[in-house]
């Protein structure tokens, strides 16, 4: 059975969802079509160190999360206002490095009575570390942490699996698995998603740029960022000057 959310605007939308309040370990938020949050759960506002829900609405991932994870959540919301479902899927939820815990997050899209999508809505669900659910966590806390950490190194398959105590086919198993891809397009989602954030917040040349997120030369780091923004990182930059 399929859900479609229906509400005559997002206004009615946040007064409905505020009566999920009381459930317990509910993680849940409502983004209209630019990305900035309508209404929370207070469990999810206090997750990103908020006492208070209210003081996320007109926020959006970027104001919480690291660059490598906001922009994550910001590609699969886009589906989701193309009329996509996000079911179960596996995230990580952090607003720094440091206080990053693993998910289970499902999001729908939000539909006006004339049947427009007007924003998205999601909830997500910390998985329990003594429970079976974890194995992701365990598979994958080690290798996910190593890139965070070296991301602007050389990093190969062989030297990830090594950290990880892993052959290289286990490895690559386990993200296929849990992840729908492989280390090493891990690896530079990671890259591209910290190098936009440069591009984006500094003036550093673009060289600068590729040779900190770890790519060999500018000419690489260009190709990788226009195949996966569909942009150059110059244009890209001038585009953000503009819109501020």
């Amino acid at each position: 059975m399929t859900i479609k959310i229906t509400f005559p605007n997002l206004e009615v939308a946040s007064s409905a969802f505020q009566l999920l309040m009381p459930i317990e370990n509910l993680h849940a938020w409502l983004k209209d079509l630019n990305g900035q949050f309508v209404f929370t759960s207070d469990l999810f506002a206090q997750r990103f160190g908020f006492d208070a829900a209210s003081k996320l609405v007109g926020l959006s991932d970027h104001d919480l999360a690291p660059p490598y994870l906001a922009n994550r959540y910001i590609e699969d919301d886009q589906q989701v206002l193309q009329g996509a479902l996000i079911t179960d899927q596996l995230e990580l939820l952090a607003h720094n490095e440091k206080n990053a815990s693993w998910f289970r997050t499902s999001k729908w899209p939000v539909y006006n009575l004339q049947g427009k999508i007007i924003g998205s809505y999601g909830v997500s669900k910390k998985i329990d570390l003594s429970d079976s659910q974890a194995t992701p966590f365990h598979e994958l806390n080690v290798p996910i942490e190593y890139i965070q950490q070296k991301y602007s190194e050389s990093i190969s398959v062989e030297k990830l699996a090594q950290a990880c105590h892993a052959s290289i086919s286990t490895l690559e198993r386990r993200f296929k698995k849990h992840l729908s891809k492989t280390p090493l397009q891990y690896i530079m989602e990671v890259r591209l998603d910290n190098a936009r954030m440069m591009v984006f917040d500094s003036s550093a040349k673009m060289s600068n740029i590729a040779q900190e997120t770890g790519f060999v030369d500018n000419s690489h780091f260009t190709r990788a960022y226009k195949k996966r923004f569909n942009i150059s990182p110059s244009a890209d930059r001038r585009q953000r000057m503009q819109k501020v």
